[in-house]
């Protein structure tokens, strides 16, 4: 474990980057799983608001990373993202064995066994241990003392929409709500599991996704734990290249994001939804 923190603190020595121009700070940390690096670039913009955290775990999602960027610039906070040369899913060798992982399945042990067996066709503790630190890493530098995570991703074309959401609706009692403006593309999205912010998406006439994660199954997906740590959290989704779309929804609850960027205090959204 001493081997393994001196190598991040050497890597995030060598990777670092300066100047960075409109940030205040900004730098890569180099994270090992087993014989590979991950890297995570950590922007910090003016106002640098550390505790308003924007995350892009998945490197082939970058419309949402220009939108998050053009939003910092005019309001200040911190985006994360992982480096993974244009991929969604990220790989890592461990002993002349490739294994992969959503990055976005691994916060807690049933998501990351999950993600791993159905990615690399194979399991076993070694690579379970490695994804667990990584993931430990992530919350511990990144998630656990923000105020509220904005996470960032995009989708294609009829792939996942709030109608996606709708139709799970059907099936799960309980589960959740869906606000749908019919003048929206379905494609554009904020989820969120907090009940008053959905109600605050759903007053300005967005696409609204409600997720009670009390009542689903826990797939490791960020979005479940930061809901059981108390954090409040939004995922701002949009199709791939409608940029101007996702930063209209960004523009659009940036007084909730500052809202909830002020104090951390317990998660809002006890009552259900109207």
């Amino acid at each position: 474990m001493i081997s393994k923190i001196l190598d991040i603190f050497l890597l995030t020595l060598v990777l670092f980057i300066s100047p960075c121009f409109a940030q205040d700070k900004c730098f890569v940390t180099g994270f090992p799983a087993g014989e590979t690096t991950i890297h995570i670039e950590q922007k910090c913009y003016n106002p640098c608001n550390s505790k308003i955290t924007f995350l892009n775990l998945h490197d082939n999602e970058k419309t949402s990373v220009r939108a998050a960027e053009e939003y910092l610039l005019q309001n200040g906070g911190t985006i994360i993202r992982i480096y993974n040369r244009g991929q969604r899913n990220v790989s890592f060798k461990l002993k002349n064995k490739v294994y992969t992982f959503d990055p976005n399945r691994i916060y807690s042990e049933d998501g990351r066994r999950s993600t791993i067996k159905f990615l690399s066709n194979r399991i076993n503790e070694d690579a379970e241990n490695e994804v667990a630190y990584l993931a430990n890493e992530i919350l511990n530098n990144y998630v656990d003392s923000s105020k509220i995570i904005i996470a960032l991703h995009n989708n294609t074309d009829s792939n996942l929409s709030v109608l996606s959401y709708q139709r799970e609706q059907e099936t799960k009692i309980n589960w959740g709500k869906v606000f749908i403006n019919p003048f929206m593309d379905p494609d554009e999205f904020i989820l969120t599991t907090d009940s008053v912010i959905f109600n605050g998406i759903k007053e300005k006439n967005i696409n609204a996704v409600w997720e009670n994660v009390d009542s689903i199954r826990d797939d490791g997906s960020l979005s479940i734990y930061a809901a059981r740590n108390k954090i409040p959290y939004l995922n701002v989704e949009a199709q791939h290249e409608h940029l101007d779309e996702q930063c209209a929804m960004l523009t659009a609850v940036q007084e909730i994001i500052k809202e909830y960027g002020k104090e951390k205090g317990e998660t809002k959204g006890d009552e259900l939804p109207d």
